[in-house]
């Protein structure tokens, strides 16, 4: 069994990118994966591509994309991976496993998402499939909503934690202010996370909005490839 290992990779940032569909978001990362790995496209042997549903863009079956990145991509096998948010890390999975069974010498990973496409209502029918729909979306519970559900739960065990997850927001705004890829870049503070006003309201209690995800587009990719392969790289 070969060890797979890392050896490109590129980020776009997060953010509403009116300038990219999916597809160029694809493309961007794609290109640039396999520009830091110091290969050509046609060392790839196969590609993984990490999309949360179809939902968000007119293309389903989004894994073709990957091939027009560039045209020594056209007729490698593309496959597309979904598995709500840890799509992307199955599609990495998937790559590493194809790796260490031999079947791949190089493979191209991509994690990509256009959710700025679509209105905001759209955008939450669109995350609901997530769930158990027959119990869940179909009754009208939001992705928020089934968090909260689950915080409330954890509240009757522990009591409020509600300065807890306060805590958690504000830490993480705090690490986005050095995080050239973020979507927000602003240290928001303990105390405006943990109040609940007319710009930080409750979405669904105890949930504030500093509590819930930025509705982002963005993309990420990773060259991997075996160990012989990526010991005669460097």
């Amino acid at each position: 069994m070969s060890s797979p290992c890392m050896v490109g990779w590129a980020h776009s940032p997060f953010g509403r990118l009116d300038q990219f569909d999916l597809e160029g978001l694809i493309h961007s990362v794609a290109g640039a994966a396999i520009a830091d790995a110091g290969i050509v496209a046609a060392e790839v042997d196969a590609m993984w591509l990490g999309n949360f549903n179809g939902g968000f863009v007119p293309e389903i079956f989004c894994s073709s994309l990957m091939l027009q990145a560039d045209p020594a991509l056209r007729w490698k096998p593309a496959t597309r991976v979904e598995n709500a948010c840890a799509s992307g890390a199955a599609a990495l999975y998937a790559a590493l496993d194809a790796i260490e069974a031999g079947r791949c010498r190089i493979a191209l990973v991509v994690g990509a998402e256009k959710m700025s496409a679509i209105d905001g209502a759209a955008v939450t029918e669109v995350l609901a499939r997530a769930s158990y729909v027959r119990e869940e979306s179909a009754r009208g519970l939001t992705i928020p909503a089934n968090f909260a559900r689950t915080a409330r739960a954890y509240f009757e065990r522990h009591g409020d934690q509600s300065a807890a997850l306060a805590r958690i927001a504000a830490k993480n705004h705090a690490n986005g202010v050095h995080n050239p890829y973020a979507h927000m870049r602003k240290d928001l503070g303990f105390e405006f996370c943990n109040t609940v006003s007319e710009k930080n309201p409750l979405i669904a209690a105890p949930l504030r909005k500093t509590d819930c995800s930025l509705v982002s587009d963005g993309a990420a990719a990773l060259v991997l490839a075996d160990a012989a392969t990526a010991r005669a790289m460097r």
